[in-house]
């Protein structure tokens, strides 16, 4: 950087020396038979794909006026069979700020695959890499490798030039699938200093060093890793990226010639300040003008704080359609988002604030990390990539409200939202942590009138009443389905043969739950030995097999939000037949209130009654609850398969 004295460089002619004497025994184009014909990763065989071999080599070069960080990736992939073929897809992120953009340069891909015994290789062509703005801040060039079969091996490099030299990222040291041998370097002169931090549960295996050389000291750090297991998701997994193994290096000093040392490390305080004092953030809150009149009329005789507020959330959702752009900043603006009726998500969501300091409630912007965001683990900018509203009314109640999101209402948020992490901003720019999590778990509601006749066959009526998020991801899953699309969906859902009068009540009355209702026939739940019927009186809804398979489990079970499934059945007993059994009354419940089951089973003026609850009251379960939790399940598996017996008078 300009800062930095020209005569470093003789430190750069050094690290340029050194960086290529590291991890070169996999030359590029060196392909073997014995590698393409392997059939099956040796330490893994449910492997579709492995990682031969991976090579990351982070140094910093100097050019005379400026200094630039360079990466260069090599990465040689195996793909067992067609399953594997997922990753011949590959992503580069690019950073840009301030029209500086980081180029990608070297580009080299080719597939390997054996034809008639001999090894063929094909090129991947430039018109098949394809660049697109991916964000605010990052450029993406994605391409598929070509001319794939199974057994195909693929390789590509190419090297990142990049102006931002404290940008050195997110290290990935393990994928979905196994790497057998990975080499990481990184060459830095002294007078940067980075934190580590690292994430996941495998041991890293990184050696520090430093040497001299040219009159300058330059630290050096190895990885180097073989054999990594594949990282298995699970049921639940929320983000895995926050799980696997990785490390991350956060600038904490310049250490100058003259001795000066500037400080970076920074809190989370300081990063919310930088944000609110931003020209696109907190100047944006103070913009009123351009809505004060729309607004007047939209709250006029209004009388409940509660009502204005939502008058005001459900204008602005009407008003300003969401972009699909996440951000902290603004781009265009709230004045010409609001005029062009469009915005990202600091557009929306601060106009909607302000908008309700304008009418006098206290309401202060959320700034978050979505849920496909890794979490960040020191304090950073560049954690945050969205922003919500939270409003507090004079009872003391507290609403989060996302206005980019058409099916939202009051503490209902987005998935994208729910499962990230967020602080809300105070006018000084101070802040606080907020969990968005709900403390209340969503029900669902199903129940089931229906007969049985001599020849086994069900007839019925089955309601499905889905309440709060369970109503509100009913909605995004279904907003681009027809009637026939719903009904055959709901048909294969709960396996059910025939249904008629299929409705669904609810979908545009937010704020309320979403109904799904149908009378069905189904010939397959009853099975007829001699005399006697069997079945499991919770028919169609009883839970087949556990999803929790895994006999441990490393990182967290991720439900969303804690959630309550009630079942009532009603069964009339067909005329001629008796109970002959019907399943005991049971209950039991996880530790520490986490959840509970319960059934309870009786037989009132000829109707067999089921009435089952089932209750996750977290939304996150903690790896150490997973084995009680797995149990938990297998006992409810067992228990709604317990059977009634009907034998013939």
């Amino acid at each position: 950087m300009n800062y930095l004295s020209k005569t470093l460089l003789g430190l750069v002619l050094m690290l340029m020396c050194s960086v290529y004497s590291y991890g070169q025994e996999h030359e590029f184009g060196e392909i073997s038979k014995e590698e393409l014909l392997e059939q099956s990763y040796p330490l893994d065989s449910s492997a579709n794909a492995a990682v031969l071999y991976e090579s990351k080599k982070i140094r910093y070069y100097y050019n005379g006026i400026d200094f630039q960080l360079i990466t260069d990736v090599y990465k040689r992939i195996k793909l067992y069979n067609k399953n594997g073929f997922d990753y011949a897809n590959h992503e580069i992120r690019l950073f840009n700020k301030n029209s500086t953009h980081e180029q990608i340069s070297g580009f080299k891909a080719v597939t390997y695959s054996l034809v008639n015994g001999e090894i063929v290789d094909t090129k991947l062509k430039k018109s098949d890499i394809f660049k697109t703005e991916f964000s605010d801040n990052y450029d993406q060039i994605k391409f598929t490798m070509p001319s794939l079969q199974e057994g195909s091996i693929i390789e590509y490099k190419y090297s990142i030039l990049s102006t931002f030299v404290f940008n050195i990222g997110r290290i990935n040291l393990q994928y979905n699938i196994p790497i057998k041998k990975l080499d990481v370097e990184l060459l830095m002169p002294d007078f940067y200093g980075f934190k580590k931090f690292t994430t996941g549960y495998l041991p890293i295996n990184l050696r520090e060093s430093v040497g001299t050389s040219y009159g300058f000291k330059r630290v050096i750090n190895k990885i180097s890793s073989r054999n990594v297991p594949a990282f298995k998701r699970e049921p639940f997994s929320g983000n895995s990226q926050n799980y696997k193994s990785s490390i991350v290096y956060e600038l904490e000093y310049i250490k100058y010639r003259n001795g000066r040392v500037k400080q970076f490390s920074s809190t989370w305080e300081d990063v919310t300040k930088n944000i609110y004092t931003s020209s696109r953030f907190g100047d944006e809150l103070k913009k009123r003008k351009y809505y004060t009149k729309d607004i007047d009329s939209v709250v006029k005789g209004l009388k409940s704080p509660l009502e204005k507020i939502t008058a005001i959330y459900d204008y602005v959702k009407e008003k300003v359609v969401w972009n699909k752009r996440y951000s902290v900043y603004t781009q265009k603006g709230v004045e010409k988002a609001y005029e062009e009726g469009n915005g990202n998500s600091a557009e929306i969501n601060l106009m909607l604030t302000s908008m309700l300091s304008y009418e006098g409630f206290y309401a202060n912007p959320v700034i978050l990390g979505t849920s496909n965001r890794v979490v960040s683990l020191f304090p950073t900018r560049r954690g945050f990539n969205y922003v919500i509203t939270r409003v507090k009314l004079p009872n003391g109640n507290t609403f989060y409200l996302d206005a980019t999101d058409k099916f939202g209402q009051p503490n209902i948020l987005p998935n994208r939202v729910l499962k990230g992490v967020g602080r809300v901003i105070a006018e000084n720019g101070s802040s606080q942590m907020v969990d968005l999590r709900p403390k209340i778990p969503s029900e669902n509601r199903y129940s089931i009138q229906c007969s049985i006749d001599d020849a086994g066959t069900l007839n019925g009526v089955f309601n499905a009443h889905y309440l709060d998020y369970a109503a509100h991801d009913y909605r995004v899953r279904n907003e681009s389905r027809n009637d026939e699309t719903k009904e055959d969906r709901f048909k294969k859902q709960y396996s059910i043969d025939e249904i008629e009068n299929y409705l669904v009540k609810g979908l545009e009355d937010f704020g309320k739950g979403v109904v799904e209702r149908s009378n069905f026939i189904d010939e397959n739940q009853i099975e007829m030995i001699d005399n006697e019927m069997f079945f499991s009186p919770l028919l169609f809804l009883k839970d087949e097999e556990n999803v929790f398979k895994s006999n441990e489990r490393e990182y967290p079970v991720d439900f969303g939000y804690g959630f309550s499934n009630i079942y009532r059945i009603n069964i009339a007993i067909p005329s001629g037949y008796e109970v002959s059994e019907i399943p005991e009354q049971k209950a039991f419940k996880l530790p520490d209130n986490l959840g509970m089951f319960s059934y309870k089973s009786n037989v009132i003026n000829g109707e067999i009654q089921i009435v089952a609850k089932e209750v996750i009251n977290e939304p996150i379960i903690t790896s150490d609850y997973y084995p009680v939790l797995k149990q938990f399940y297998n006992q409810i598996i067992q228990k709604e398969s317990d059977q009634v017996v009907l034998k013939k008078i």
